[in-house]
């Protein structure tokens, strides 16, 4: 599915408002891993869709590796991220590099 020009940079403004939310509370709580792993890819220099796959997957190995780390608000935050990306990111026209790392 390909959103239209409006559509997707309406979702790339809630991701980038999601992740500006989880930042704050990490910053907040002094979570130092969050915040690391958030920080190697936020805030988005550019919105090419390699970029987009590179903070969620980031943030997918956050939640697999120190989940014990986010708390429920987290990770429904984490939630509704991995959505807006995932209503972003067209997977068939993911760059080769990316598809063979992943």
């Amino acid at each position: 599915m390909t959103l239209s020009m409006q559509d997707r940079k309406a979702q790339i403004e809630e991701a980038d408002t999601l992740c500006l939310r989880l930042f704050d509370t990490w910053c907040e709580t002094r979570s130092q891993t969050p915040l690391a792993y958030l920080m190697h890819c936020w805030p988005l220099r550019n919105t090419g869709v390699d970029r987009l796959i590179r903070l969620q997957e980031t943030l997918k190995d956050l939640r697999a590796y120190h989940e014990d780390q986010l708390d429920s608000r987290a990770l429904s935050m984490l939630d509704a991220l991995f959505a807006c990306l995932d209503a972003v990111i067209d997977r068939t026209q993911t760059p080769v590099a990316l598809r063979l790392a992943g």
